[in-house]
């Protein structure tokens, strides 16, 4: 019987709450969140619960930020003149920016090219690659660099959908091929008019 276990490919539904009980995201087992486990691509309180728990498994895992998103900091609220966005065109509240340092220590911001990936760190640096807008004024932009669950405990209900060896890719990148045999019609009848309908991890931003 597979078992959670490093490098394996696990598929989970869920149900992600505050700890007011309020929800905050939901995923069906039909269309599940997949992950490689044991390769840092999800938080560390979620990850360590799941360790050795097997297929058909339903748990509801208390995540304390510590474990989740750490707290939230105030000096990653930046404020930064208009003409610093001037190429990025319109711009709007919650509009997710990322963020580039160069030797100069210059920055400058773009939209993310692939939004399942917008919130990668790069723990080498002490910037985070995203911002978020959140408040316009006349001649400035304040940008909050947090994660949008920073500083708050979590509470997940889980179901363990699948869990599979994972194919040569998948070890090299630590990373779940967008593409499976099983799932392949599934993706087939997407549509790239209804985003929400891709199968895949978009707008899952607690990972």
């Amino acid at each position: 019987m597979e078992i959670v276990s490093k490098n394996k490919k696990v598929s989970l539904a869920y149900t992600l709450r505050d700890m007011n009980g309020t929800i905050i995201e939901e995923v069906p087992d039909n269309f599940p969140f997949l992950y490689m486990h044991g390769c840092d691509s999800i938080i560390v309180g979620l990850e360590e619960a799941l360790e050795g728990h097997k297929k058909g498994d339903h748990l509801v895992i208390n995540v304390p930020y510590d474990k989740g998103y750490g707290a939230y900091r105030k000096d990653l609220i930046i404020e930064v003149k208009k003409d610093e966005l001037k190429n990025i065109g319109e711009i709007w509240i919650g509009m997710e920016l990322e963020m580039y340092r160069d030797e100069d220590n210059l920055t400058e911001f773009s939209i993310p090219e692939d939004p399942k990936d917008i919130y990668a760190r790069d723990d080498s640096q002490d910037d985070p690659d995203v911002y978020v807008v959140r408040e316009i004024k006349e001649k400035t932009v304040t940008l909050d660099g947090n994660h949008p669950f920073a500083g708050k405990d979590l509470v997940f209900e889980v179901t363990i959908v699948d869990i599979q060896e994972p194919t040569i890719t998948e070890l090299e990148t630590g990373f779940p091929d967008e593409d499976t045999d099983d799932s392949e019609d599934d993706f087939n009848e997407s549509s790239d008019d209804n985003p929400e309908d891709d199968h895949s991890n978009f707008g899952r931003h607690w990972r």
